[in-house]
């Protein structure tokens, strides 16, 4: 699974964005300054946002940009269905060979390997909050690891 640099640039825009104060508009140029970016990229990614019902902006002098709803209510999951679709989709179509279709679609047994990964991987995203990443990386692990356990033979 490859994270795509706008999945990872569109959730720092949105950390921006949850880090101010409740009903203060951010531009793209203080964000685009705080994450080392230029304004253009930021702008891109988001209007993208916008589009998605993530964010929503204000124009003029003193306009800019706001979460439409609390960090506690934006999951990471949402994120990354909202800019890439999800990213597990027709995975079966992308290694499909010199073939159109895979020569295993009728009775597959790599596909449904596939799947529980990425049934893991949303019900993580899916629970993540940007109100959970603003915390500190060390209790960010802790609490991972108390919410989503590995199973015993995993953990060795």
């Amino acid at each position: 699974m490859k994270i795509s640099a706008v999945e990872e640039y569109g959730l720092r825009c949105l950390l921006q964005l949850a880090r101010s104060k409740e009903n203060q508009l951010l531009s793209a140029e203080d964000i685009a300054e705080k994450e080392g970016l230029s304004v253009a990229y930021i702008e891109k990614i988001l209007a993208q946002l916008r589009k998605v019902g993530l964010v929503s902006s204000v124009r003029g002098m003193y306009g800019g940009y706001q979460l439409t709803r609390s960090p506690d209510k934006i999951t990471v999951g949402e994120l990354v269905k909202a800019v890439d679709g999800d990213f597990f989709t027709d995975i079966c179509q992308h290694f499909s060979g010199n073939q159109n279709a895979c020569v295993h679609s009728s009775a597959c047994s790599v596909r449904p390997v596939w799947l529980m990964v990425a049934r893991h991987v949303y019900r993580i995203l899916d629970h993540l909050t940007l109100a959970d990443l603003l915390n500190e990386e060390s209790n960010m692990e802790q609490q991972l690891f108390s919410d989503f356990p590995l199973p015993l033979q995993m953990a060795r």
